[in-house]
């Protein structure tokens, strides 16, 4: 068994607080919650969380927000993440950006649908990486305000070093340096709200090109994500996704196509599965319970393959788990997420999570 799949011994998360504005009662400025966990991956965690609201400019757009996270763990690993919530023009313009900063340490497990999890390479990553997707239905017909168009640009540094090792696995070759693409995306959108949808269809394409303008891979990388939600009975709302990732020329390995572990199949360690492409279905029961908790339970599929008649014959990951939710922001409809699951009947893992998996 790998070790991070194993259940985490103690996470808790504590100290909730939050603030009503200067300006009006009922909007909430701001919101926080520390955090301490530990897992055999990392040791002891520390960390915490702020999210910051921008009051809109009426009830019938969407406010604006600034998420900040950071934590370390004793095994010298520390991750930082500034994310920008923007939305302008009556929430027909939106920005989302991600700024991460990383110094990891991690394990690869080679390329495949079917690893050696006893087989593994140690290695150190630092990564600066700075994401701009932007989307909008800006000179669109109020009766087409369902489709988005939008632009991408990421931009990346990382330097990657891999321990002496003498088992059967070689290191990438694509190691380390600067990654940089531009890209489109096209969506369609119906949801009755972005964050806690309980009915609509999201439909999203994405195509990333990667350079050599400063030196690093020449890569194509493109999403297909498709989601679908319905109210069902008894405040029970059904969410149903099914995610595709392929990969084109020299891709580093940290960007193959794979689940990340906590939005597409929660529970295992990120990279564990990894190729060209990788394919995710999920499906999920979410319902508010009282005050600002609320539960979900879920079911999961996986799987990667080089190209896509073998990733149709490979076998399937399955991941069965439950969570709960705390309200960080009812208006908004912001949650912090907590899911347990059990992968291929045998694995344990733990999330922790803000906003919904899908």
């Amino acid at each position: 068994m790998p070790k991070t799949l194993k259940p985490l011994l103690i996470y808790a998360s504590f100290l909730w607080f939050s603030a009503s504005s200067l300006w009006a009662e009922d909007f909430q400025r701001w919101s926080a919650l520390p955090i301490l966990g530990y897992s055999e991956e990392t040791e002891w965690q520390f960390g915490a969380l702020a999210l910051f609201f921008f009051k809109p400019g009426s009830n019938s757009t969407r406010g604006s927000s600034l998420d900040f996270a950071a934590y370390a763990t004793t095994r010298k690993q520390f991750q930082a993440v500034v994310s920008p919530d923007i939305y302008l023009f009556q929430g027909r313009f939106h920005a989302n950006l991600d700024f991460v900063y990383w110094d990891w340490v991690a394990r690869y497990y080679g390329i495949g649908n079917n690893p050696d999890v006893n087989d593994f390479m140690v290695y150190d990553m630092t990564r600066y990486s700075l994401r701009i997707p932007l989307e909008m239905s800006l000179f669109l017909p109020p009766s087409l305000s369902f489709l988005e168009y939008g632009a991408i640009a990421h931009v990346e540094y990382n330097e990657a070093d891999f321990n002496a090792y003498e088992g059967g696995l070689n290191a990438p070759s694509s190691l380390g340096g600067w990654r940089t693409g531009l890209g489109y995306s096209l969506a369609l959108d119906t949801r009755d709200h972005p964050y806690i949808p309980t009915h609509g269809y999201y439909a999203y394409w994405e195509q990333m090109f990667y350079n050599k303008v400063f030196g690093g891979p020449a890569f194509v990388s493109q999403t297909i994500d498709l989601r679908a939600y319905a109210y069902l009975f008894w405040r029970t709302s059904l969410a149903l996704g099914a995610i595709w990732q392929s990969t084109f020329g020299d891709v580093p390995f940290d960007m193959l196509a794979m689940p990340d572990g906590s939005k597409r199949f929660r529970g295992i360690e990120r990279g564990l599965f990894r190729d060209k492409q990788s394919f995710v279905w999920q499906a999920e029961l979410r319902r508010p319970l009282f005050w600002r908790l609320g539960g979900a339970i879920f079911y999961e599929a996986a799987k990667v393959g080089p190209y896509f008649s073998e990733l149709y014959r490979e076998r399937w990951h399955h991941a069965f788990g439950f969570g709960g939710r705390l309200a960080l922001n009812t208006k908004e409809g912001v949650y912090a997420r907590c899911d347990f699951s059990l992968v291929d009947g045998k694995y344990f893992g733990l999330t922790i999570y803000i906003r919904e998996a899908f």
